[in-house]
């Protein structure tokens, strides 16, 4: 089957993007072939498209993806032709402990991604969509959507009247705003730019801080709740700190990303005194995937869209994001 794909060259670049044609294989035992309907763009496929993360060669981008399947292999039970799928982002962690040695399997990192026709995969690549969902809305879920879940819902679930601080507005943070809400949460959202905390606001956040004019916004947080059950930190060293101001004694903090840099120093007192949890947070497995959409399908819940583009215009696409205008997901769509 002949199809394109959008590889990135060495040493990376978007001016090193480029399109090719290429075969994809049937399916053996235990795979799938899909017809790829959408991808969204997520930071860590940027950083690979600036080679910033450096690849070994010329690798196909994109981590996320949502398709129909168009053939199975021999003993493929779980999957028939015409179902409705999206990617897995760590396809070797099918459920329980953590099994993570590295971005190695990673699609559109260390192995080939998603930025394509079609593609061949076994079948702990994929689960199926949300019933009610477009492949665009889908196609923004396996990292992001499933960073929020995993930090709201897995381990110690948020439950009504919960108080959970959601700093900034990446795309983490806004389906986090929206699941903690849909469950009766209360949310505290921060962010600098008016526009942009107006729509947190629309969003269903019950308070959002301006991090600008309040440097101190975990202590900010702390006084609008009384002390926060959860942190969702996406920041790493330079939020880590306001993130310990603004939880309460025995609450949590899932550190969900190093945007700033992965190095942090950490106030042993505050974490001490008041006995506060920290835990990581990369992604979730197959079983966090099934969980979350079974979840979705029940939730009247849509994600926040920013744009669209054609795969030809990638590189476009990965401008826009650059430019740090964009307010949701970047989507590919490939009718």
């Amino acid at each position: 089957m002949t199809n394109r794909a959008v590889y990135v060259l060495p040493p990376g670049g978007l001016n090193n993007l480029e399109s090719r044609t290429i075969e994809t294989p049937g399916p053996g035992a235990g795979e799938v072939t899909i017809a790829i309907h959408a991808n969204s763009l997520n930071h860590h496929d940027y950083l690979v498209a600036t080679g910033e993360i450096a690849t070994d060669g010329p690798r196909i981008l994109l981590s996320d993806a949502a398709g129909e399947v168009v053939a199975v292999g021999d003993g493929v039970t779980q999957f028939s032709v015409g179902d409705r799928v999206m990617s897995t982002y760590l396809p070797h962690w099918r459920s329980g402990t953590p099994d993570f040695d590295g971005f190695g399997n990673s699609p559109g990192d260390g192995v080939d991604g998603f930025a394509r026709d079609t593609v061949t995969v076994p079948v702990s690549a994929v689960t199926v969509m949300p019933r009610n969902y477009t492949y665009e809305e889908a196609a923004t879920l396996p990292t992001a959507g499933l960073s929020a879940w995993r930090a709201l819902f897995a381990g110690v679930p948020i439950i009504p009247g919960s108080s959970v601080l959601i700093p900034g507005t990446s795309t983490v943070a806004l389906f986090a705003v929206q699941l903690a809400k849909a469950v009766g949460a209360q949310v505290i959202a921060t962010s600098s730019a008016p526009d942009k905390m107006a729509r947190l606001t629309e969003l269903g956040a019950d308070h959002v801080v301006n991090y600008r004019e309040r440097p101190d916004w975990g202590s900010e947080a702390m006084r609008l709740s009384g002390g926060i059950d959860l942190v969702l930190d996406v920041g790493g060293p330079s939020t880590l700190g306001q993130s310990l101001a603004a939880v309460r004694p025995g609450g949590r903090i899932c550190a969900l990303g190093i945007m700033n840099g992965p190095s942090s120093s950490i106030d042993l007192t505050s974490l001490l005194t008041k006995q506060v949890t920290i835990e990581g947070v990369l992604v979730g497995s197959r079983a966090h995937q099934e969980e979350m959409v079974a979840g979705l399908e029940s939730l009247a819940l849509r994600p926040v869209i920013d744009s669209s583009y054609s795969l030809d215009r990638l590189a476009d696409a990965f401008e826009q994001q650059k430019s740090g205008q964009a307010y949701g997901k970047i989507v590919i769509t490939n009718p």
